[in-house]
């Protein structure tokens, strides 16, 4: 059996010896280094090749944001931990990276490591990781998501999104420049990742993006957005559409 190799940078020894503990429950996994600085992890990670790490968020001489450009391909994948539950969460989400808040359960951190085993040869991580370092460094500007679906991964600036459109299990994306894009999540998981990002819910089945809107059909109960698409609002949905389009004026 092939063994692949994990390091954890990690400045809490208690959570250090916490997820040793875990992966020596796999024996195809092994421990091959660990450090508490992002310097030294580094050029031990550079030397050591690991298959993944275990990344903690902040550590005492930095955070991750400042260890992964220290890197000129990200080769190894990672499993992000954190103990801020408000940082950079956004980041991580329209990045579809997953990440593990502190303080986790076992069962959480084997699922993540599970989820790595099965990407292991997966070459799309370096995509997502590029999207959660523009998120972080473009805080006041548009925040690109990851789209991804079985043919390719979609880095797409969300001021680009016209609006989405619930297909039971899935979700179809339209975006300005009339390019579809069919993503197997439900709309509900986009609703919450973009609600904070002028999105409005306006109907169980479309989600849009309220800069495009041009018209409110009152008659139809159907708001136009650039100048040609017709999206339904549900009569639950038109009040908080109304009051924003009240505020425009």
């Amino acid at each position: 059996m092939h063994t692949i190799s994990c390091f954890i940078v990690e400045d809490d020894p208690q959570a250090f010896s916490f997820a040793s503990s875990i992966i020596k429950n796999y024996k195809n996994i092994a421990v091959i280094g660990n450090s508490s600085s992002i310097n030294e992890a580094a050029e031990l990670i550079k030397k050591l090749k690991p298959d993944f790490i275990i990344l903690d968020v902040f550590l005492t001489d930095g955070n991750a944001f400042e260890f992964l450009p220290l890197f000129n391909a990200i080769e190894f994948k990672i499993i992000f931990t954190t103990s801020y539950a408000k940082y950079a969460i956004d980041a991580f989400k329209f990045s579809a990276i997953d990440y593990l808040l502190k303080p986790y359960e076992e069962k959480e951190l084997t699922t993540a490591i599970d989820k790595v085993l099965i990407d292991i040869n997966k070459t799309n991580h370096e995509s997502q990781l590029s999207t959660l370092m523009h998120n972080i460094s473009h805080k006041d500007q548009s925040k690109k998501i990851v789209l991804k679906n079985t043919d390719a991964i979609h880095v797409v600036d969300i001021k680009d999104i016209l609006y989405a459109k619930s297909d039971n299990n899935y979700t179809s994306f339209l975006l300005t420049n009339n390019k579809s894009i069919l993503v197997s999540k439900p709309l509900k998981s986009y609703d919450e990742k973009l609600r904070n990002h002028n999105f409005l819910r306006v109907h169980q089945s479309y989600l849009i993006n309220l800069n495009y809107i041009s018209s409110f059909n009152k008659r139809n109960e159907e708001v136009v957005l650039n100048e040609k698409h017709a999206i339904p609002v549900a009569q639950s949905r038109k009040k908080n559409l109304l009051a924003y389009i009240d505020e425009l004026f």
